[in-house]
């Protein structure tokens, strides 16, 4: 027995299996590279841009480059992510050029929003276009967050905690090394789907926040003039106007749907305690549990069946139809007008909400029926009381109208796409198990 030769053979299978792990390496960190690299120049880029910026504008790159440091460093982004951590990021920006106000994320004129939105459009579409996004578009938030899971277990390791402490000082070496003399540990990691899931999972958050704070920064980081005047013959074309708005009846809406809709933008709701932030994610999301469960009726928790590539892809249609204002009718007065104007309309007095106004009101609500209402409540109310509180009571009117029109087309379009996004992960998850099912019987 030639020895020998079974050793060169066997070196030559070790060698040949070791080159080949090396290009499923390579295969699966190519669109994870490219993508990294990507983002690593535009911030790059926003870097640069902030040598010459104001300091306003400088300082709102500082808070997008810590943020998108801070999820890029770890590998289960659960505290730095989510519907308050939006809110609160998107309103650190805003505060760099509106330091003195205490609402600054509403110093934008929303015809002012709805154009940044429309600009921002495109980098949007190359985020669900990258190539590494493609293997995350038929996965579920229920996985993910069963992945962001099993991550923060992992994270809790010594050797893992040591290694993610030192990985600035071991970081090149441990690229040569596993070039050069992989260990098992290395191509462990590297072969593990979930760690090529959830590192893809990160870039797609480090994205996606790199597009919201650029849209925070060009929305808030420009002036919007003068504020527009409150004057009499304003107050009347903008009531005129919105006395003729014609938004069709949600005729087919699901109850449920329906009274989640009502407590977002019904009566009591707009005229005594305007929704908050957290009211009007609360609706979206009570919504979303109603819509998931028709699709997923056996599920635990239905709301997580909902697939990334979905969501994604009806998020850029919800923002299409907001930048292009197609199923929001804006009136001269509240494109022009800061948000803080519209979400904060200044109470008014017993005097002028008297008991046969509040009467007139309440018995017109309905829907959006009660547009057509605040001209003639204006209207009948100057007949019989002083002016300025008529027009005091003309602008609050127009004001709670606005945020009927504004909540009630907003909410209205997302749960049309919510509808698209469960109906789209239900065909997902068949297609899935038919696959499953195939394999099995072969």
């Amino acid at each position: 027995m030639d020895w020998w030769l079974i050793a060169k053979v066997a070196w030559g299978a070790i060698g040949f299996g070791l080159v080949f792990l090396m290009l499923i390496i390579a295969w699966r960190a190519r669109n994870i590279v490219s993508w990294n690299r990507d983002i690593r120049k535009e911030l790059r880029s926003l870097a640069k841009e902030a040598e010459s910026a104001s300091e306003a504008r400088r300082a709102g790159i500082a808070r997008i480059q810590e943020r998108c440091d801070a999820i890029s460093r770890t590998l289960s982004p659960a505290g730095v992510v989510g519907v308050e951590q939006l809110h609160a990021y998107i309103r650190s920006i805003a505060a760099c050029s509106n330091p003195d106000s205490t609402r600054p994320e509403l110093q934008v004129s929303l015809g002012h929003l709805i154009k940044s939105i429309d600009i921002s459009l495109f980098r949007f579409d190359r985020i669900i276009r990258r190539p590494g996004f493609q293997r995350l578009k038929s996965i579920n938030i229920k996985t993910v967050r069963s992945l962001y899971h099993w991550s923060e277990t992992l994270m809790k390791r010594p050797m893992v905690r040591w290694l993610v402490a030192h990985r600035d000082q071991i970081g090149p070496f441990g690229l040569i090394r596993l070039v050069v003399l992989p260990d098992p540990i290395s191509l462990l990691l590297f072969l593990s789907r979930k760690i090529v899931i959830l590192v893809l999972m990160r870039n797609l958050l480090v994205d996606i926040t790199l597009f919201v704070g650029k849209l925070a920064l060009n929305a808030y980081d420009q002036s919007d003039g003068k504020p527009t005047m409150e004057d009499a013959e304003m107050l009347e074309e903008t009531l005129m106007a919105m006395s003729r708005v014609e938004i069709p009846p949600q005729t087919d809406q699901d109850p449920a749907i329906a009274e989640i809709r009502r407590q977002l933008v019904g009566f009591s709701t707009i005229m005594l305690s305007p929704p908050a932030w957290r009211d009007v994610t609360s609706a979206v999301v009570k919504a979303a549990e109603n819509i998931a469960v028709k699709y997923f009726p056996d599920s635990d928790h239905p709301v997580e069946e909902a697939t990334i590539g979905a969501l994604l892809d009806r998020s850029r249609s919800w923002l299409k139809t907001l930048g292009k204002g197609d199923n929001i009718t804006i009136v001269r007065y509240i494109y022009k007008t800061r948000l803080e104007t519209i979400f904060q309309a200044k109470d008014v007095t017993d005097l002028v909400l008297t008991p046969t106004v509040r009467s007139i009101i309440r018995t017109s609500f309905g829907a959006y029926g009660w547009l057509k209402w605040p001209l003639r409540i204006y209207r009948r109310v100057k007949r019989f009381t002083i002016p300025r509180l008529a027009m005091d009571l003309g602008w609050f009117l127009g004001k709670k109208s606005a945020l009927v029109l504004l909540y009630g087309s907003a909410f209205d379009h997302a749960c049309r796409e919510l509808e698209w996004v469960y109906r789209m992960s239900a065909a997902a998850d068949g297609t899935a198990r038919e696959d499953r099912s195939d394999d099995d019987s072969v």
